[in-house]
């Protein structure tokens, strides 16, 4: 009855079915509370479906009865490092190395988590030394890119992407961060090309039955929505352009149906419904007439196929003409200056492209006119942080969910003479209705197609920190004293 449980629940957790997968592999632990193998499996499960504390304690289980389980070892270090603790992975990591000196994956995940702590050296030479030990690694490989691609050395982050897709001619991390490569040497037709590469990534099993749009003009398209709302947000710069071709129903996040339904009315614009279903993500969509489909970032591959087919300048969002205008009279003493400091999403890895608050606070000090807080989900101390530092106070827009009311929130960044934002959503709101936007980057994004600009949304300017944020501020900060000047 034990291993008929366990197998079932293998079986189930393979098929996706996981929940049901937990309930018989529950059964087997309570006939057999000791076996290691039921732990580990339970862990999996509860790892796929998002549940990290539960599957931290079941792999710490398995460690205790067998501490020279490597999966679950390596397992357990990357759930600590998509949980944003890099430090205890390391922690964990490293006496097990001296355990099993010849494991090529504990070096691996070692060198993955030394770069999530910004401790790039010692990344690089784990990675290095994971190849020698396996020279057919192709997952070294590709890691190995994305620190070169990081430093800016793209040619040697290209070799590399190129060396692990000769040998593992189906990994999509390697095409899909050698698309962001072709892309910022725009390099077009190569760049969308391997952006396909991100459908594979994180699939979403779709209930359309419809078969992909291939840019015939003429057909009735299903698009679909893309993961994120900023994605989101730049790709709805080319529904103008698809409505030249054919009739469209359009889906999107539902916070942005408002905006986007009376930015492009001769689209019909309606909520996506997607979900997360036994660890894999499923969309309905409800019947229509539409004969194609495609996801909103795959319509790049047919309407920019060049850099010429990006039109200057472009404005595509349209917000409420009496929110906006009630949001003008609010603005109406002096330059009023939004400011966004940071995505919502916070790990070790991707704060390290965004300034930190010191820096904003430097910034924000000599600015002109009036600070306006456009982060959307700003925390009461950091925004106490804030105005200490830099000795401004900061106008914090009142009665406005700046995170779910999107309509709204674009209406009020309308009314700002500018906006200085990190790469977030918020800087494609602005850009996208055409206020002058300014975004803070680390480095040169694969958005930018080379320019100093954002070709998607062409009132955004891109200034880049290259190694000190003070250089993309310095050059914010003088541009918008010059726009101040000229008004």
């Amino acid at each position: 009855m034990h291993m008929r449980a366990y197998k079932d629940g293998l079986r189930l957790s393979a098929e996706g079915r996981h929940a049901e997968a937990i309930d018989r592999l529950q059964l087997a632990l309570s006939q057999r509370p000791d076996d290691a193998r039921v732990l580990f499996a339970l862990g999996n499960t509860a790892r796929a479906l998002g549940m990290a504390g539960p599957a931290e304690q079941f792999y710490r289980m398995v460690l205790a009865l067998a501490p020279a389980q490597l999966e679950a070892l390596i397992n357990l270090a990357n759930l600590l490092r998509a949980n944003g603790d890099p430090a205890s992975a390391v922690a964990l990591l490293e006496p097990a190395l001296e355990r099993a000196p010849d494991s090529h994956e504990i070096v691996m995940t070692l060198g993955s988590a030394y770069r999530e702590m910004g401790r790039r050296d010692e990344a690089e030479a784990h990675y290095r030394e994971a190849l020698a030990r396996r020279p057919d690694y192709a997952q070294a490989l590709v890691n190995l890119g994305d620190l070169r691609s990081d430093a800016g050395a793209r040619a040697q982050a290209l070799q590399f992407y190129d060396r692990a897709l000769a040998i593992a001619p189906d990994n999509a991390q390697a095409t899909f961060h050698r698309a962001f490569l072709h892309l910022e040497q725009a390099d077009l037709a190569r760049g969308w090309r391997d952006y396909e590469a991100r459908l594979a990534l994180e699939p979403i099993a779709h209930d359309h039955g419809l078969p992909r749009w291939n840019g015939e003009m003429g057909a009735k398209i299903l698009v679909t929505a893309e993961q994120g709302v900023g994605d989101e947000l730049m790709f709805a710069s080319l529904i103008p352009d698809l409505a030249a071709y054919c009739d469209a129903i359009v889906e999107c996040d539902p916070r942005l149906v408002p905006l986007l339904a009376r930015s492009f009315p001769h689209i019909e614009v309606r909520p996506s419904q997607m979900a997360r279903t036994g660890g894999a993500i499923q969309a309905h969509h409800a019947p229509s007439d539409a004969t194609a489909a495609i996801e909103l970032g795959g319509l790049a591959l047919h309407l920019r196929p060049s850099f010429a087919n990006f039109p200057k300048p472009h404005a595509y969002l349209v917000t409420d003409a009496a929110e906006t205008a009630r949001w003008r009279a609010r603005f109406a003493t002096g330059p009023h200056i939004g400011i966004c400091w940071r995505s919502g999403k916070q790990t070790h890895g991707r704060a390290m492209h965004y300034a930190p608050l010191e820096a904003w606070a430097a910034f924000v000090r000599d600015l002109p006119g009036n600070i306006v807080c456009a982060q959307y989900d700003a925390r009461a101390e950091e925004i106490a942080a804030l105005e200490r530092a830099s000795g401004r106070s900061l106008l914090v827009p009142q009665d406005l969910d700046q995170k779910n009311e999107l309509d709204r929130t674009c209406a009020m960044l309308s009314a700002l003479d500018c906006v200085v934002s990190a790469p977030t959503a918020v800087s494609w709101l602005a850009a996208g209705a055409g206020v002058a936007t300014y975004k803070i980057l680390s480095r040169q994004s694969w958005t930018g197609f080379g320019e100093s600009y954002e070709p998607f949304a062409p009132s955004c300017r891109c200034l880049t920190a290259d190694g000190d944020w003070t250089n993309a501020f310095c050059e914010a900060g003088a541009q918008i004293k010059a726009r101040s000047r000229a008004l």
